[in-house]
């Protein structure tokens, strides 16, 4: 790799990483009704990292070097809006104000960004205008990345994205300290967001790499900032906090050597994280002790389940719970799961029936699903909802999964 492709490649990890943090310190520090000059911010900051990088080399540390450029960029930047406009006393009350350092410590832009999500996600916006702006805003998620995280479109986000800040700007938006009950109304839609950010993580639909373990690593500390409070340790919370556990705990076994997909049968299970899985039980009989019952508690219960061996009874298990899932959560990601735990326990020809009834969008999940459960009795067919699951589909690696099922029914012709 040459020296330029080098400082490209981590420019670019480094600003999906970092932004995400400045945006929040930002945000909390000078407050959202200026999100558009923060957003010059941060990027003059990287716009001079790719000017001064090549001249002088990669720092040692080069977000510190960021944050710092940041620092300064920020202060000139409010210095002469304030001086244009005249806005002293709202921006910059004091010299003593002025002068208050703006710390990018990693406690505090945990603090910030969690603090920024609970601020977006006041009630004058909707719940689905909150979560868009959070994903955007404060989890550094693209146009296309919150459309798959929402099943959208592209244009219906931009809109979406449009209204709410505009909304934003004319309803007098500050950060301040919540009530208790401002913290009950909005925890939906910051959970909604924590759980969204760990899914891109976990599984991009996005990206080449299939996971993104500083997204991971995001949604984990924010949700454990959440448990240290009485008022946010709900349990809700803590069935989310049991699924990320189990869920993480077979990181190490969902990709090979070469980074390509290794699909769940086939795991490695001697590589799974038995620490995460015991904590995860320990999250999960705490979420269980009251009769609260959430999507978390569904999805949760599910990775149980999946700890554990295989067999016909294990399957039994999630299928009932799948439909129990689905009287609370009809969704189309639901049904889809709940047809293969179906297959696994009544057969791919029985699940064919079950999907007879399905009359959502027909995306990427769906021609894969159909795909698997006609690989036994029509090959011709499955091959061609696999072709168009892959036309669907834009991280590489999932379309070499999908590829190399098509190979496999090549093999059975």
């Amino acid at each position: 790799m040459t020296t330029a492709n080098k400082e490209t490649t981590i420019l670019s990890d480094l600003f999906r990483r970092e932004q995400v943090k400045m945006t929040a310190v930002l945000c909390r520090h000078f407050g959202l009704e200026d999100l558009d000059l923060i957003e010059d911010i941060i990027a003059e900051t990287f716009l001079r990292a790719i000017e001064i990088w090549p001249q002088s080399g990669i720092p040692q540390n080069p977000s510190a070097w960021l944050y710092t450029v940041a620092k300064n960029i920020a202060k000139d930047g409010f210095r002469k809006r304030t001086s244009e406009t005249k806005k002293i006393n709202n921006i910059i009350k004091t010299n003593t104000e002025e002068t208050q350092e703006i710390s990018f410590e990693e406690s505090l832009i945990s603090d910030s960004q969690l603090a920024m999500i609970f601020a977006v996600c006041e009630n004058t916006i909707s719940p689905k205008s909150r979560v868009c702006l959070s994903l955007q805003i404060l989890c550094g998620f693209s146009v296309e990345e919150i459309g798959f995280a929402l099943h959208s479109n592209k244009e219906a986000v931009k809109k979406i994205l449009f209204r709410a800040r505009e909304q934003l700007r004319l309803s007098n938006f500050e950060i301040k300290d919540l009530t208790i009950e401002e913290i009950k109304l909005r925890m939906d839609s910051v959970l909604l967001t924590i759980y969204l950010l760990f899914n891109e993580g976990y599984s991009s639909k996005t990206k080449d790499s299939v996971i993104r373990f500083d997204l991971i690593k995001q949604a984990m500390n924010l949700g454990l900032s959440l448990l240290e409070s009485k008022l946010t340790k709900t349990p809700e919370l803590l069935a989310l906090m049991s699924l990320f556990c189990f869920q993480a705990s077979r990181l190490d076994s969902r990709t090979n050597i070469h980074g390509s997909i290794v699909i769940f049968t086939d795991q490695d299970k001697s590589k799974w994280d038995q620490n995460l899985i015991q904590k995860g039980n320990e999250y999960f009989l705490e979420a269980f002790t009251t009769t609260s019952r959430s999507r978390y508690h569904f999805e949760a219960a599910i990775a149980y389940w999946h700890t554990q061996e295989e067999s016909l009874e294990k399957w039994k298990y999630i299928l009932n719970i799948y439909d129990n899932f689905l009287e609370i959560y009809n969704s189309p990601s639901v049904f889809l799961n709940r047809v293969f735990a179906y297959s696994k326990v009544y057969g791919k020809q029985k699940a064919l029936d079950e999907m007879k009834v399905y009359t959502n969008y027909k995306n990427r999940d769906y021609h894969s699903l159909l795909g698997y459960l006609y690989s036994n009795s029509n090959i011709d067919l499955a091959s061609i909802h696999y072709q168009k699951a892959i036309l669907m589909t834009k991280s590489n690696k999932e379309i070499a999964l999908l590829e190399q099922k098509l190979k496999e029914l090549d093999l059975k012709n």
